[in-house]
């Protein structure tokens, strides 16, 4: 199984209408963003099926972008597991069940998708790694619920996104 994390797109900061940290959306910079990752990934892996994201607006936002882009008819899924502050093994645990060995993404917060990331590499959430606003990492899943086992194949910012996406269309 492939796991794609990614950390939601740029959001907008509480202010205005806007009170609760849950209900912050993207920015019109996150919402480009997070269109133009979603086309990106179609190219890379066209067999993504199955998005689930944090209940927060921000994320759910994201995914519903990317899934507009990498599939005709994905399944959304918001979960709780995805909340900040999730446990990474419980988070680990639904998503084996969801996948039943499918490609998946998982759209979440920072620190929390670096963390996950760690913790299915190393079984610690200790490794320091940094993903911005509407980063997608590769992980490929190699062993079991209670083993992970996680290889990662790659990082892709949005902003590498934007240089490189001219080139890619032929532009």
């Amino acid at each position: 199984m492939n796991l794609y994390v990614v950390r939601h797109a740029d959001a907008l900061p509480i202010g205005g209408t806007v009170t609760r940290d849950a209900d912050r959306r993207l920015s019109p910079r996150g919402e480009r963003d997070a269109a133009l990752m979603g086309k990106a990934l179609a190219l890379i892996e066209p067999q993504i099926d199955i998005i689930v994201t944090s209940p927060l607006a921000r994320a759910q936002q994201t995914g519903e972008l990317l899934g507009e882009k990498v599939s005709d008819h994905p399944i959304l899924r918001v979960t709780d597991n995805l909340a900040p502050g999730f446990s990474q093994s419980k988070l680990f645990k639904e998503l084996m069940d969801l996948s039943g060995g499918a490609n998946l993404v998982a759209v979440g917060h920072q620190p929390d998708m670096s963390m996950l990331i760690s913790y299915l590499m190393t079984d610690s959430v200790h490794a320091a790694i940094e993903l911005t606003p509407c980063a997608v990492a590769k992980l490929k899943i190699l062993g079991t619920v209670t083993k992970p086992n996680a290889r990662l194949s790659w990082i892709l910012t949005s902003d590498v996104v934007k240089c490189l996406y001219p080139l890619i269309l032929g532009e």
